[in-house]
């Protein structure tokens, strides 16, 4: 039995729930027979000294330390690692070393696995154990002596997607791995959400859903509620938001998974749609099954800019989507970006128009906004040698974006959602008075938003609830 201890590093951006693949992670190497520890450092309430993160997982004694690292946050990551290295065996998982393993090898750690990290890091804790090598081990990256390669690191064949999600281990049981404390809650644990598929079939230039991919794979409509329900019993669960990346994909697969969820009883959740999978029976099968809002991811209400971008939707449909869903007693946010290489003011303008239009339809606005090139992103590849970006993740200081507040009145709203550390940034050297309607945009986001939810809940509660942080 190997013991692994898993770390989410503090980050300038507090979350309010347990890391969902450090669910999936811990219960994977706990059915293999491992032993799991975690600590939440990027958690409200979370220890982020790194002296205090280095004498927690030595108390637990471990075999090989785990960190999440993100984009945004690789520097703290990083800081961390070169604290920890050498005191244990680190193995990085999660977005950014999918796409950059050998980078995190050269930042002290001494394994970067590259995809869903459920089979590979439990094969690395085998490993360890003395029972396998880890040169057989797909997507796997690591420092290796005897390796030819230029470094001396080695990256094992990459490993395809997980397909039968259905043979994962429940997610549900690993929650007792974190404290409610660090996220500012009483028992019982804030649960991190629920994925009924994983990848996504689009092929928008922007998305860096990296460890997923573009293979959509689904779990059965049973096992999703099976999950509800227990997270229900045992978890005070009253609303919960899926985390799919696109949850619509397929109209048997909806039908059916609604189906289950309208067995299990009314659990209000929301999800994140591509408007071309929603029509007015879509809907109203998601509606009684307990949806209650849903994310439409839009990103520009330029023509061309979609057609660039690879959104594969129209203007038009999306106004057709949002009426659907004000008709259907469903919440329907818009996300909309900024920050495009070339963007015009023409193309800002006809957002602003758009934003007015549907707001007067029901819709309210994702906050922020501002396009981050994420590398491994057909944005990143094709620009970041014009524009100078190159390595903006360790060459520039992080993104540090302010923290949701956990009550809004109107000034925090309009913070919220209008301020965006891209913003000054600026990735594509837009001219200033592109810049000055980008930020005009943000603002009316904010602006319409604010009218549309949190001036009636303002008024009768004296604030509003912060949207979850994560």
């Amino acid at each position: 039995m190997a013991r692994v201890f898993l770390i989410n590093p503090p980050s300038p951006e507090p979350v309010r729930s347990p890391l969902l693949s450090f669910c999936y992670l811990a219960s994977a190497l706990e059915r293999a027979g491992h032993s799991v520890g975690i600590l939440d450092a990027s958690a409200v309430h979370g220890v982020t000294d790194p002296d205090e993160i280095a004498r927690r997982a030595s108390d637990f004694r471990p075999d090989l330390v785990g960190l999440h690292v993100k984009t945004l946050h690789a520097q703290p990551a990083y800081a961390l690692a070169r604290i920890l290295t050498g005191r244990w065996p680190l193995v990085a998982g999660g977005p950014h070393p999918t796409v950059a393993p050998t980078e995190a090898l050269a930042h002290g750690f001494t394994f970067s696995v590259r995809g869903e990290g459920e089979e590979p890091l439990v094969e690395l804790a085998d490993a360890l154990d003395g029972k396998g090598d880890v040169r057989d081990i797909l997507g796997l990256s690591f420092r290796d002596r005897a390796s030819l390669a230029p470094g001396g690191v080695r990256e094992n064949p990459p490993r395809g997607f997980l397909l039968d999600l259905d043979a994962l281990a429940s997610p549900v049981p690993a929650l007792r791995h974190f404290d409610s404390a660090w996220y500012g809650q009483a028992r019982p644990v804030p649960f991190a959400g629920i994925l009924s598929s994983r990848g996504c079939p689009a092929a928008c230039t922007f998305c860096s859903n990296n460890v997923t991919g573009r293979r959509f794979r689904y779990r059965s409509a049973r096992a999703v509620a099976d999950e509800v329900r227990d997270l229900r019993d045992h978890f005070d669960l009253g609303a919960f938001a899926f985390f799919d990346d696109s949850f619509a994909v397929g109209r048997r697969r909806v039908e059916e998974l609604s189906a289950a969820l309208t067995e299990v009883g009314s659990v209000p959740w929301s999800c994140t749609a591509h408007p071309a999978h929603l029509d007015p029976e879509v809907l109203a099968v998601m509606k009684r099954a307990g949806c209650g809002g849903i994310d439409i991811g839009m990103e520009s209400a330029d023509p061309a800019r979609l057609i660039a971008i690879g959104k594969g939707i129209t203007v038009e449909r999306v106004l057709q989507v949002i009426a659907w869903c004000h008709d259907a007693g469903l919440h329907v946010v818009v996300n909309l970006m900024f920050g495009w290489p070339g963007e015009t003011e023409a193309e800002i303008e006809r957002a602003l128009s758009f934003m007015e239009h549907a707001a007067t339809l029901g819709a309210m606005f994702n906050a922020r906004g501002v396009l981050v090139p994420y590398p491994g992103t057909e944005i990143y590849d094709i620009h970041h040698e014009q524009y100078g970006f190159k390595r903006w993740w360790l060459d520039q200081p992080p993104l540090e974006y302010t923290p949701f507040p956990t009550v809004w009145d109107q000034e925090e709203v309009m913070r919220a959602y209008a301020d965006d550390a891209a913003f000054d940034r600026n990735f594509f050297r837009l001219p200033k008075e592109v810049l000055r309607l980008i930020q005009e945009a943000m603002d009316a986001k904010a602006r319409l938003t604010y009218a549309r939810v949190a001036s009636p809940l303002a008024r009768k509660a004296g604030g509003v609830p912060a949207a979850g942080a994560r």
